[in-house]
């Protein structure tokens, strides 16, 4: 300790010059402030601590700036001029251009009075740049209970942007709840948009513990076409403390063009002829097939005019691209040449298609497909070696047979949905009929997902159906030629064959995109009318289109209407983008199209065309999350060197600020060597030496 007092310690620190920097005083002023708790709002709290004497002490030292903050800082000559009744809290975009705004102005510190109730997702890391830049420390006071006594509050919802009309989707929700462990929840889907609101789904749920994220499933029925609003909620319970957090929408675009599937069946067998008895009630999939009946025959259904498919499966891709979906039977990989190989690939992987293989004697490993160019387009890795389709026995003499149960994938897959509640779905898919043959799938890929399983007479379990995304597209695998029993066994009446097949063939075909592709971030605008239209285009071989001129019309309410040219997206050929802002609340409709030019003639063509809809909500952003957000409010105090307060302890705020490296500071060496703690601390290591020996029996 001699040694460090003769180097003579000392510490650099710098202090901000008094009344020559600004202190800047944000407070929240948005809906979410007006919650009131213990007799008075949120803001009412923020103003009485500000009152009760921190501003004073602030402006003894320093300069003060006061700003109501929601979606943009806006400065305010008082406290009486708060409203608390701004739709959204942008925190970070407030921050980032006060920043931006203040500039050239000696900021030393900023005070900021809020819930935390952020609407854009958090603090950026460009927001929390600006002001590390700057230096400048944000000082953060959280107002509001951080858990709700009673409260039900929907968190997200799920649901398909597109379907085909008719169609069955499924609503994934997922909650929160505090105060009603196990209780019955009713959750409802409705259709908003038509005239009496029809209820399309309801179930009772049982809730879990408090605080923990619960998801469940609904299923419904969509209906005809046209761009659908879907009310989803939660009914209300008992004494919530929130009941404008208990209702979510979403949009739904529903197509009516029906979608085409090529089907290739490399022997006459019953999966064949039921396969397209199933889909014969299903207006919006059409099956087209060939059927090859001896070593060079086809027999062909369903084609639209005599040309189609004469010379057998397509060798070009507009012949094979216009269909939505690829269905491949008992056919060996042999039967198709190098150059259809690789289109089937491209159907997949370029054109967006739905590949199914089906199991069968000549199909999967029994027919060399694993040794084929497109191993890697299936979802699993097939067996190296053949004999892996296998018939069942005559269950009559005894033997066991091969039967189907849902995989945990499966349970909450609209695929494998056979009854609506998900404990009788899972029994009445091991009340199936037996299956009438059977093929080893080999191993799910990392990436693939299993929704149904068998269990063979030998007890094995092995994957029945399995689906995976690739490329642009999709690819499954249905190990099986038997499900006909589904039919033949069941009882009079009974639907689960034909419902499975047209659900798995809408799964096939229904995200296969056309020439042009559009999509928005979300399709819902919550207190902001700001939008990202995206187009992915492509040409008649469906290439890139790199030089297509494409545009977005868009029709809103009151008369709104907008022609917005959209732009290539750099290192990204074929995709386009636009920046839109919708200007009122209501529902928008959006028809994007795309012309090329052709070099030659000069002749415009057009390539494409897809509408989506979209719709701006205003006032509701603030129902959510309407508990302190204490964890945003600390992260951004940490990350910009401020410190997170409890309101009980802004007396020592302006005691705290001072010591900051922004605004105008000067800097002061202060000496170690002669504190008076320094003399203490060397009186108390001599006490205790003395107090050791005598203890010790040595003075």
């Amino acid at each position: 300790m001699v040694l460090v007092l003769l180097w003579q310690p000392a510490i650099t620190i710098a202090e901000l010059k008094r009344q020559q920097n600004i202190i800047a005083v944000l407070v929240d002023d948005s809906r979410s402030m007006a919650i009131s708790e213990d007799g008075l709002t949120r803001q009412a709290q923020a103003v009485k601590a500000l009152q009760s004497g921190v501003l004073d002490n602030l402006n003894h030292s320093f300069q003060t700036r006061l700003y109501r903050v929601d979606d943009a800082p806006v400065r305010i000559d008082s406290l009486k001029d708060l409203r608390p009744n701004a739709s959204s809290t942008r925190i970070g975009d407030s921050l980032k251009q006060f920043s931006e705004e203040t500039s050239d102005l000696p900021i030393g510190a900023v005070v900021l009075l809020s819930d935390g109730d952020d609407n854009s997702g958090g603090i950026s890391a460009d927001a929390i740049s600006a002001l590390r830049a700057r230096r400048i420390p944000v000082h953060t006071v959280g107002f509001g209970r951080e858990r709700a006594a009673h409260d039900v509050e929907l968190d997200d919802a799920v649901v398909a942007p597109r379907a085909l009309a008719e169609s069955r989707l499924a609503a994934r929700i997922t909650f929160h709840q505090r105060g009603y462990a196990g209780a019955k929840l009713n959750l409802t889907v409705r259709d908003a948009s038509s005239a009496q609101g029809k209820l399309l789904a309801s179930r009772a749920v049982n809730l879990g513990p408090d605080g923990n994220l619960q998801t469940e499933t609904l299923m419904f029925d969509i209906g005809g076409a046209g761009a659908k609003t879907l009310q989803i909620a939660a009914a209300l319970l008992p004494g919530e403390e929130n009941t404008a957090n208990n209702v979510l929408t979403r949009v739904v675009n529903v197509a009516s063009e029906p979608r085409r599937v090529l089907y290739m069946e490399g022997e006459p067998r019953w999966e064949y002829k039921f396969i397209r008895q199933a889909e014969e009630d299903d207006r919006m999939v059409q099956i087209v097939s060939i059927d090859r009946t001896t070593e060079n025959k086809i027999y062909r259904q369903g084609i639209a005019d005599p040309k189609e498919l004469a010379e057998g499966f397509p060798t070009r891709p507009e012949d094979l691209f216009v269909y939505q979906g690829l269905i491949i039977g008992s056919v060996e990989a042999g039967y198709f040449t190098p150059g259809q190989q690789e289109l089937i690939r491209q159907f997949v992987d370029r054109r967006g298609g739905g590949l199914l293989l089906l199991g069968g004697q000549f199909a999967l490993a029994d027919g060399a497909w694993n040794t084929s160019n497109l191993v890697d387009l299936l979802p699993t890795i097939l067996p190296t070696q053949a004999g892996t389709f296998h018939r069942e026995a005559d269950p009559k003499n005894g033997t066991t047979h091969t039967t189907a149960e849902l995989a945990p994938a499966g349970m909450d897959s609209i695929i494998t949905r056979l009854v609506d509640d998900p404990a009788a779905n899972a029994a009445k898919w091991k009340k199936l009929p037996y299956l009438m043959d059977y093929e080893d799938p080999g191993t799910p890929k990392p990436g693939a997902s299993v929704l149904a399983n068998m269990i063979t007479p030998e007890g094995r379990k092995l994957p029945l159906l399995i689906t995976e995304n690739f490329g642009r597209g999709r690819t499954s695998i249905m190990a099986t030629g038997g499900s006909w029993r589904w039919q033949m066994s069941s009882p009079l009446g009974d639907t689960a064959h034909d419902l499975f097949w047209q659900q798995l063939l809408r799964w096939v075909v229904s995200d296969t995109p056309g020439h042009v592709a559009a999509s928005v971030p979300s399709q819902m605008l919550l207190d902001t009318g700001a939008v990202t239209i995206t187009a992915d285009v492509r040409d008649p071989q469906f290439n890139p289109a790199a030089d297509a001129k494409v545009e977005a019309h868009v029709l809103g309410p009151s008369g709104v209407s907008a022609l917005v040219e959209m732009t290539p997206v750099p290192d990204s050929p074929g995709q386009f983008q636009a920046a839109w802002s919708a200007p009122k609340s209501g529902s928008y409709l959006t028809e994007v199209t795309a012309q090329r030019t052709d070099p030659k003639t000069g002749t415009v063509k057009e390539l494409g065309r897809d509408v989506l809809s979209f719709q701006r909500m205003d006032g509701v952003a603030e129902n959510f999350h309407t508990e302190q957000n204490r964890e945003l409010l600390e992260h951004l105090a940490s990350q910009t060197g401020g410190r997170y307060w409890k309101p009980a302890d802004l007396g020592n705020l302006a005691a705290s600020i001072p010591f900051s490296e922004a605004g105008m500071t000067t800097r002061e060496t202060k000496d170690l060597w002669n504190l008076p703690l320094i003399l203490l601390v060397l009186l108390a290591v001599r006490f205790a030496e003395w107090w050791l020996r005598r203890k010790w029996g040595i003075v």
